[in-house]
C-alpha cells in the first residue's frame, strides 16, 4: 500500500480534491489485483461506477467506494461467497481486511456482498469498501479482459495492475439506465451525462436496457419514467457528487439533466419486439426475450 507521502504526491498530480480520493482508488486497485491473483475474476465480470472510472473515464470519472461484479460461470453461490471471504482472510500488500462476519458479509436475493474495512499502516481507522456480486443473470454480451487506465500512482505500486474481465461497455450503460429508471441518484446522473458525450451504439444499448428491466422484479422499461426520474432531481445531492470529483470539476445539475435527456432520446424509439417485452409484466414472453438476448449477443 502507498505511504501518505506517496498518496499526497498522487493527489497533487491528479488534481484530486482530497488525499482520501486517491487512497480509496489505490485500495480498489489492490482489491482488483487480489481478486485477479486469487482466481475470483475467472468467475466474475467487472461493472458499475468503479469500472467506468478505472476502464473508461479515468480520473475524470467520479470516485466510487464500490466494486460491482456479475457472476459469469456456473460456480455455486456458496462457493463464490467462500472464495470471496477466503481472499479477504489475510493481509495483502500492506492492507488488512476487518469485518464482522455476522454483519459485514451477507447473501442477497440475487447474489452476495461483503463490506470490509481496509486498514493500512498510515490509516488505522480504515476505509469501508462495498463489494457486491450479482447472480441475477449471466452477461448478455461477451465478457473481455480490459486494461485499467494508467493513473499517476501506478509508478508507486509493487505490481502491474491486471486487465480485468468486464461487462461490455454497452451492457454497463444498460445497467446504468436500469438503475436510473428505478431510483434518482446523482451518481447515476453524472455517469450517464459523461457517457452521453461519447459515440453510442444506440440500438444495442436500448435492446439491452429493455432486457435488463424485463429481468427485474419491477415494471419494464419506459422512457417516460426514465426521463421523469432524471428530471425530478428530488434526491440529487450536488455536494456529495462534488466531493467525488477533481478540484477542477464543478458539476452543473441542469446541464447534466439536459445532456442525458437529449442524448438518450433514442431509448424511446423501441422496436415492436422491445415494446412487447417492456409491457410484459407477467414475464410470459420467455421465447421473445431469449430471441432478443441472442440477437444482442450476436451484434
Amino acid at each position: 500500500m502507498l505511504t501518505t507521502a506517496q498518496l499526497r504526491q498522487a493527489a497533487a498530480r491528479s488534481g484530486a480534491r482530497d488525499i482520501s480520493v486517491v487512497e480509496i482508488d489505490v485500495m480498489l486497485t489492490h482489491l482488483l489485483q487480489l481478486f485477479h491473483e486469487r482466481g475470483l475474476t475467472d468467475h466474475l465480470a467487472f461493472k458499475g461506477g468503479t469500472f467506468l472510472r478505472k476502464m473508461i473515464f479515468g480520473s475524470r470519472g467520479r470516485l466510487s467506494t464500490d466494486l460491482d461484479f456479475t457472476c459469469r460461470t456456473d460456480i455455486s453461490l456458496d462457493d463464490l461467497t467462500l472464495n470471496l471471504l477466503e481472499a479477504l482472510n489475510q493481509d495483502y500488500r500492506g492492507l488488512s481486511f476487518h469485518f464482522n462476519r455476522d454483519r459485514d458479509w451477507y447473501l442477497t436475493e440475487d447474489g452476495c456482498a461483503a463490506n470490509p474495512v481496509l486498514i493500512h499502516a498510515d490509516n488505522l481507522a480504515g476505509v469501508r469498501i462495498k463489494i457486491q456480486i450479482s447472480t441475477r443473470e449471466f452477461p448478455i454480451r461477451t465478457v473481455a479482459a480490459m486494461p485499467q487506465l494508467v493513473q499517476s500512482y501506478f509508478s508507486h505500486l509493487d505490481f502491474v495492475p491486471a486487465a480485468i474481465p468486464s461487462l461490455a461497455l454497452e451492457e454497463v450503460i444498460a445497467e446504468k439506465i436500469r438503475a436510473a429508471s428505478q431510483r434518482s441518484k446523482i451518481r447515476d446522473l453524472y455517469d450517464l451525462s459523461e457517457i452521453a458525450a461519447r459515440p453510442l451504439q444506440r440500438d444495442l444499448i436500448r435492446a439491452l436496457a429493455v432486457l435488463k428491466l424485463w429481468h427485474s422484479q419491477g415494471p419494464g422499461f419506459d422512457f417516460s419514467r426514465f426521463r421523469g426520474r432524471i428530471e425530478s432531481g428530488q434526491d440529487y445531492d450536488l455536494l456529495d457528487l462534488r466531493n467525488l470529483l477533481r478540484r477542477d470539476q464543478s458539476p452543473d445539475l441542469d446541464g447534466m439533466i439536459a445532456r442525458v435527456v437529449q442524448n438518450f432520446q433514442f431509448l424511446g424509439q423501441m422496436t415492436e419486439a422491445e415494446r412487447s417485452l417492456a409491457t410484459d409484466l407477467p414475464r410470459r414472453l420467455q421465447a421473445q426475450a431469449a430471441a432478443l438476448r441472442a440477437a444482442t449477443a450476436a451484434l
